[in-house]
């Protein structure tokens, strides 16, 4: 009997691909993973669209909020290397997901204490550490995580798998997002915040409880090292990853110049709540799902890169922000950024497992995650110092402008790339 994670009459509409010719190990895992992208996305619908409102419920400044994106991504950059050299020299990658996961979520309860142990002045940098925090631990699992998923995953299963996957996310988080938001209203800031990271914290140790059942990586016999350094070098020979890694850290500079405060502007001049602000938030959640499915079904067809040429409109969407004045203006802006964003996100995580070896792709992914980490850190330290020099329009026009860049660079020099390495042994 095939193992699904939820009966297939919910799960075949999202794409979810047929399993029943895999061994049975392997559909227990795919079931599982399935779970865990589930309960990670409604733990996270809790806490991540608004901790920014919570720091501001705080008193944070601009030059604070600014600060907090920009230390998540140098967290970023510094832990993804450490990670993959554990994860490459133990073979344990569900292990050290695992841990990594636990820990991440551990800082909620951290954000959601420090206003009741800590003063005024200092309960919004006690927040600020914690969410920073989660950023290292995450990027410490990151390679793990996606090289665990490429062992998992057939190369013919990914684009249907992940498509339902990532609609399931959205789906519940299409929930989450508006409650949390509607308690924050009912409930006052912060205390509000506080009962939404509380919640996060319960519902991700039941994804947690999923990931653990997913079979561990079994790690190749042999025991050649390969250094960080070598890595890069060999990076050399992989085209596609190299080229795709260029612009797509072009890209994400641009989108974190203007990104992390858009929904400060949201707040500050176009005068929104935050119930308002969560629905806006949940609107294109929606419109990410049905983009998503739509690319599920276009994807096997189109292929990696012309999927993500659907992101063409991505460098418009900083600048369209600067027309909001009223909530229905952003609940269409919110659309067509998540149908926007669709195609090119589920390429660009395919191209990603694509364009790198099966051997050492812990280490591979580890040099992507740093190099974006570092490209993004200074993407709101930049954002942050201009919008309090200047104003809204000054960083959203730049942001536009980089993201642009990226997007002609990948745009010019990307293809389809050729298989790097074949499938693990089904035993794997």
């Amino acid at each position: 009997m095939e193992r699904l994670p939820l009966p297939a009459k919910f799960v075949r509409p999202l794409g979810y691909p047929k399993v029943s010719d895999l061994p049975r190990h392997r559909q227990e895992g795919l079931r599982a993973f399935w779970l865990d992208g589930l309960f990670a996305s409604l733990a996270g619908g809790f806490a991540d669209p608004y901790y920014t409102l919570y720091m501001l419920s705080l008193s944070a400044t601009n030059a604070q909020i600014g600060l907090v994106n920009t230390l998540t991504q140098l967290i970023g950059a510094t832990m993804a290397i450490p990670g993959s050299a554990i994860a490459d020299r133990t073979g344990r990658y569900k292990s050290l997901s695992l841990l990594a996961g636990l820990m991440s979520r551990s800082m909620w309860l951290v954000m959601l204490i420090s206003p009741w142990i800590l003063s005024s002045h200092h309960a919004v940098w006690g927040v600020l550490v914690a969410w920073v925090a989660i950023a290292g631990f995450d990027a410490l699992g990151v390679a793990a995580w996606t090289a665990l998923s490429a062992d998992l995953v057939p190369v013919r299963l990914r684009g249907g798998y992940f498509a339902s996957r990532n609609i399931i996310m959205q789906v519940v988080r299409l929930l989450a997002i508006p409650f949390a938001g509607i308690v924050v209203d009912q409930i006052g800031e912060p205390d509000g915040y506080q009962v939404g990271l509380g919640i996060a914290f319960l519902v991700g140790a039941v994804s947690l409880f999923f990931f653990s059942q997913v079979p561990e990586h079994i790690p190749s016999t042999r025991e050649d090292r390969i250094s960080t350094w070598q890595v890069v070098r060999q990076a050399r020979h992989l085209p596609v990853f190299t080229r795709f890694l260029v612009s797509h850290s072009v890209l994400m500079l641009g989108v974190m110049i203007g990104g992390p405060f858009i929904n400060v502007y949201l707040v500050e001049e176009a005068g929104f709540s935050v119930g308002t602000i969560g629905f806006v938030t949940t609107v294109g959640v929606l419109a990410t799902m049905v983009g998503m499915r739509i690319m599920a079904r276009l994807y096997d067809r189109l292929g990696m890169i012309r999927s993500m040429w659907f992101g063409v409109a991505v460098p418009l969407i900083p600048v369209v922000w600067l027309w909001v004045r009223h909530p229905w203006e952003a609940y269409i802006v919110s659309i067509l950024a998540a149908l926007t964003w669709t195609g090119y996100n589920l390429g660009a995580f395919n191209l990603l497992l694509a364009s790198t070896p099966d051997e050492h792709r812990p280490r591979y992914i580890a040099v992507y995650t740093t190099v974006i980490s570092m490209v993004g850190a200074t993407g709101p330290l930049l954002g942050g110092w201009l919008l309090d020099a200047t104003d809204f329009g000054p960083v959203m026009s730049l942001s536009t402008i980089v993201r642009a860049l990226g997007l002609i660079l990948f745009l010019a020099l990307v293809r389809e790339p050729k298989p790097v390495e074949a499938d693990r042994p089904e035993s794997a």
